[in-house]
């Protein structure tokens, strides 16, 4: 059995990953970084094509400086010529380096480096000689291939060494030797960095897959040819005498591009041998310190980021807490929503939901309050010298928007119960998760008289709110063209955000009542379950998963889907069977078998709080949850049912109180979809 984060020490290890921002950079690296930014800025450039933490490094400067640019025709002189000195001379300062005298002493960091810049450029050359694959692509994927092992080695420096010793260099027992050690493996952690950090997916899926010897089998991934060139130039750097993996080349131009990359290698070698001296760094470390001032605009960009559109306003509250508690070192900060007679405090890392009113929050030394309009009030306990106005207007806006949110779906909940025909719904029988039931489930959808009221209901909607909508939105775009300052800039975002948001209630009705024609191809179920679970650890980002895949899937044989509306049902699905723990965390398993030569047959299984009869009957109805108010929008199960029935698919349910739920998914095989 395949287990994705099945164990503690796993959850532990990514939850840990989750949280790199950005790569630990080799010492020699920021020492030679400062000095070609003062000096040689084409240096500076050839410093990021052959150490993937430095070009990281630049592409988030050039993300923070605003400067556009394109990842298929990425420039790596052109962005480098184009960041002011003084902010890469402030970056490569901060930047987070490995002890490679002490912590980091057994891990080969700059070899690890060198292989990372040969394996792009030779992906590159590669992807020359074929004249059809990007090439630039096939660089960055080569370069960003092995970031995984980086953050193993930044994190878990001394478990690291000691699987790099017993692997002896083959990948193939290094990467056995993490899942039976760590609960992860280096090629999953450097899909999922490359996709928090915003490259290419191109990267993410070479970075997963290039070292899996299987993947020239699989013919019909949309990145097929990338990955296959990073996986040649992989082999050609480790100079395996063997036959071609496959054949992308003839032998002759693999000998070709094998010398180049050799003597790529010998001039790496000898740049790397020559240390810089550390006093670039000592030196402008004096000229440029300055006094820390609190960064409110990177407050207000944080605080927009972390509330997820799932939470509730009081949970919002809770999250707003915590974040101003970690930016600005307070001691106490409490929220009053006065609509809900609730409130949130954060003392000490520590978070604290209760029932109140604002005279039970009392006075504290060093403690200051404002009013949040139309919300409640704030309070914060500081011995630093806080703009609690600042902050305040930001929270009363995310908030003052979570209350409204919860205030539409009411209403939209209302109009669904008013107007929804009573129909009598297909229910499946209640069982029980182990031993599974012996009867026959049945499929689990609303009628169509229901989705016809839906989309009528969502048609409304769309005509009444869109113009508004759109006059919004526009306005602020036209002010963010001649707009300068940072903080107005972020705030007119948010405009443009929540308005988005508006646009996505009135969308998920209509994606239930009316879903789009289904562009049907062939597709491993395999490659799809995978996909649906990057989708579901991006919505999860900082938390640890418990999510187990049952090794038989990867053997399944192909189906026929649309597949990315295949993967947001089953996406919705693995949220609901999450969600069923007060964790929020799983455990929740996935397996899969082929029936009668017609069907894959998929089942994803929880063991949480499971459904009531009444429930399990309403299951399929959009905006229905036993969830407390605001905690989810109720369309997880509607949309899942309506875009599966939309691929000829099927879905039902078991279920039963306390014991868990069983979600079973029937997809057509491949030349038998009807």
């Amino acid at each position: 059995m395949t287990s994705i984060l099945t164990n503690a020490s796993a959850r532990s290890a990514a939850f840990a990953l989750y949280q790199l921002e950005q790569p630990a950079v080799h010492p020699d690296s920021v020492a030679r970084g400062i000095k070609y930014a003062t000096e040689h800025r084409t240096a500076l450039s050839n410093l990021a094509k052959s150490d993937p933490s430095v070009a990281m490094v630049m592409l988030n400067l050039c993300r923070q400086n605003k400067l556009e640019f394109s990842f298929d025709t990425l420039d790596f002189d052109h962005i480098t010529g184009n960041i002011q000195t003084e902010n890469i001379l402030k970056t490569f300062i901060g930047l987070k380096t490995f002890d490679i005298n002490n912590l980091h002493s057994q891990i080969p960091i700059a070899e690890l480096n060198k292989n990372s810049a040969a394996r792009a450029y030779g992906a590159k050359l590669i992807a020359q000689k074929t004249g059809r694959i990007n090439e630039n692509l096939s660089f960055l994927a080569g370069l960003f291939a092995d970031i995984g092992l980086l953050a193993l080695a930044e994190l878990y420096p001394k478990s690291l060494s000691r699987l790099l010793e017993e692997s002896q260099g083959e990948t193939s027992a290094l990467l056995r030797l993490e899942k039976d050690n760590l609960g992860l493996t280096h090629n999953i952690i450097s899909r999922q960095l490359a996709q928090k950090w915003r490259l290419p997916q191109a990267v993410a899926d070479s970075a997963w897959l290039y070292c899996v010897p299987a993947v020239s089998k699989l013919q019909n991934l949309a990145n097929i040819e990338i990955i296959l060139a990073v996986r040649l130039a992989d082999t050609l750097i480790k100079n395996d005498s063997g036959a071609l993996p496959f054949s992308l080349l003839s032998e002759q131009q693999a000998d070709e591009i094998k010398g180049k990359v050799r003597d790529f290698l010998a001039e790496l070698s000898e740049l790397q041998s020559r240390r810089e001296d550390t006093v670039y760094k000592d030196a402008l470390v004096s000229l440029l310190e300055k006094t820390t001032q609190l960064d409110y605009a990177d407050f207000v960009n944080s605080a927009w980021q972390a509330v997820k559109p799932a939470c509730s306003t009081v949970e919002a509250a809770g999250i707003v807490c915590n974040l101003i508690s970690k930016k600005f070192n307070t001691e106490k900060v409490s929220i009053y929503i006065d609509s809900k007679k609730e409130a949130v405090s954060v003392t000490g890392g520590t978070t604290e939901f209760f029932v109140s009113n604002n005279s039970l929050i009392v006075s504290l030394p060093n403690t200051r309050q404002v009013k949040l309009e139309d919300v409640g009030e704030i309070f914060i306990q500081a011995k630093a010298d806080i703009n609690i106005a600042s902050i305040a207007s930001v929270v009363s806006q995310i908030l003052s928007a979570k209350l409204a949110e919860e205030y539409n779906l009411a209403i939209a909940q209302t109009l669904l119960e008013e107007t929804a025909p009573i129909v009598q719904p297909q229910v499946i029988e209640q069982p029980v998760i182990e031993p599974a039931p012996k009867t026959e489930p049945k499929t689990v959808e609303a009628g169509p008289d229901m989705r016809e009221i839906i989309a009528e209901i969502a048609s409304g909607a769309a005509h009444e709110l869109n113009n508004p909508l759109t006059v919004i939105s526009g306005r602020a775009q036209l002010l963010k063209q001649n707009e300068t300052d940072e903080t107005k800039l972020l705030m007119l975002n948010q405009i443009t955000e929540k308005t988005g948001q508006a646009y996505e209630i009135v969308g998920q009705l209509m994606s239930y009542a009316r879903p789009g024609q289904p562009q049907i191809r062939t597709v491993s179920p395999f490659i799809m379950i995978n996909n649906c679970l990057e989708k579901v650890n991006a919505h999860y980002m900082s938390e640890p998963l418990d999510i187990t895949i049952d090794s038989n899937i990867e053997s399944l044989n192909d189906i026929e889907v649309d597949a990315e509306q295949t993967a947001d049902a089953i996406a919705q699905i693995i949220y609901n069977a999450l969600e069923s723990y007060e964790s929020g965390n799983g455990p929740v398993i996935i397996s899969g078998t082929e029936l009668n030569s017609n069907y894959v047959q998929i089942r994803i299984q929880d063991q949480g709080c499971g459904m009531t009869e009444e429930t399990l009957q309403r299951a399929a109805e959009p905006f229905y949850s036993d969830k407390p108010a605001g905690r989810q929008r109720g369309m997880g199960l509607a949309l899942a049912s309506s875009l599966l029935r939309n691929n000829n698919c099927t879905i039902a349910l078991e279920s039963e109180v306390e014991k868990g739920t069983i979600v079973t998914i029937r997809l057509p095989l491949a030349g038998k979809s009807q």
